[in-house]
């Protein structure tokens, strides 16, 4: 079975994608600052941020029965993931880890 790669929605999203955006604010800002013409500090951050991005991509999938998050380790479902909602190639799923923890997860779908 493929693993199938999402984007996180809800509070866990905003929270995880806020931190992300910070990363490529700071290379923006040390670029538009600096008065040199190549910034090496701002193309570090700006290469932190891509792999950030890429981790991010490569770290939260599910598999079958297994659930994994970039902040997380492996996590057992005790259920497949439900669709909650669908628009031509967008779904999303809604993920119920426990009675507590539910999380909203966005894919784009080929048909």
């Amino acid at each position: 079975m493929n693993k199938k790669h999402f984007i996180i929605l809800g509070n866990v999203g905003i929270i995880y994608y806020s931190w992300l955006l910070i990363v490529l604010f700071l290379s923006l800002i040390i670029t538009y600052e600096s008065t040199k013409t190549i910034n090496w500090s701002a193309i570090a951050w700006g290469i932190l941020f891509i792999f950030l991005v890429i981790y991010t991509f490569l770290t939260s999938y599910w598999k079958g029965n297994i659930f994994k998050l970039p902040f997380k380790g492996k996590i057992q479902l005790e259920s497949v993931p439900k669709i909650n909602n669908k628009w031509h190639c967008f779904s999303i799923y809604v993920v119920k880890i426990d009675n507590f923890k539910k999380y909203h997860l966005l894919r784009i779908e080929r048909r």
